[in-house]
């Protein structure tokens, strides 16, 4: 993903400055100890290896921490400054279907999932080995005495933007946010009350997740080359963002094949409603195979 994003932006300038910048190592090694230098050692970072997933093997590098030249790692700039919901870190999993690269087709799913980390957020130095204040995974909080399972089935943002409250939802007015995973209407509440223009972030979020698309268009079209059915195919993208504290979003990892596990009643609903509108999208048929044999029978 960096190096597409990266060759992106050497074409068209800060237009596509829309990840941290990053380091793959081991090749990339010399080059991040010498931009550590130049900027003398002011900036955090956060390492994790490449082929790993839940949140395993992640950990945040403080400003002078000495670290070994390894194989098979990727290191990101942090974002040390993000916006924050009562304190805690978070960050938003949003889901895209492809479903051509030629033409490019995109499609946002109109619900996702924000997840918050279970300490409050601090880049102290002892802070840094606390997974809880740092990490915003779902399989690295569960595990805090302080997660709180979301319960409630979430309201859906309609069309013009106002939320619509799902079947058994409760009234907006009691839709107090203590959880520690929330939907996209309850992170508009959210904004609501810190006066957050929520259209205006997510107008940045949509440009972030098209000009990323766009990055992968080049050498996705290569690897498919001259295949008659590549407009058959589709992709659902989990993409994983995070608002640094000027509202400006950051993209941090694209997932093939997000997790489709449902761990709570919002999961479920979010979920179930994403295949379904994934398979009416692409056009997906049910098919009766015992009414097909009987026509054929007859």
């Amino acid at each position: 993903m960096w190096r597409n994003v990266q060759r992106m932006r050497r074409l068209h300038g800060k237009a596509f400055d829309i990840a941290p910048p990053t380091y793959i190592f081991p090749e990339d090694y010399k080059r991040w100890n010498s931009d550590r230098e130049t900027s003398n050692y002011k900036n955090m970072y956060i390492m994790k290896p490449n082929a790993a997933s839940c949140g395993k093997g992640i950990r945040v590098i403080g400003r002078k921490q000495n670290v070994t030249k390894r194989n098979g790692y990727i290191v990101s700039k942090y974002v040390s400054k993000p916006h924050l919901i009562r304190g805690f870190k978070y960050d938003l999993r949003l889901y895209v279907l492809v479903t051509s690269f030629d033409p490019i087709k995109i499609y946002m799913f109109r619900d996702g999932l924000v997840r918050l980390a279970t300490v409050p957020y601090s880049t102290s130095k002892a802070s840094l080995k606390q997974r809880f204040v740092h990490l915003t995974n779902y399989s690295v909080n569960k595990k805090a005495d302080s997660y709180v399972k979301n319960l409630n089935s979430p309201t859906k943002t309609g069309k013009d933007g106002e939320n619509e409250a799902s079947p058994g939802a409760a009234p907006e007015e009691a839709l107090e946010t203590t959880e520690s995973k929330l939907s996209l209407a309850q992170l508009k509440q959210e904004y609501q009350k810190m006066g957050v223009d929520y259209n205006q972030v997510f107008a940045g979020i949509k440009d972030v997740i098209i000009k990323t698309v766009f990055s992968a268009e080049q050498p996705i079209l290569q690897c498919m080359g001259g295949n008659k059915n590549k407009n058959a195919c589709f992709e659902i993208y989990g993409f994983d963002v995070i608002i640094d504290a000027k509202l400006r979003p950051w993209l941090l990892e694209v997932n093939v094949s997000p997790s489709l596990s449902s761990s709570s009643p919002l999961d479920k609903q979010i979920k179930t409603s994403l295949l379904s509108d994934t398979l009416y999208l692409i056009g997906f048929r049910l098919i009766d195979r015992k009414q097909q044999e009987l026509e054929k029978v007859k």
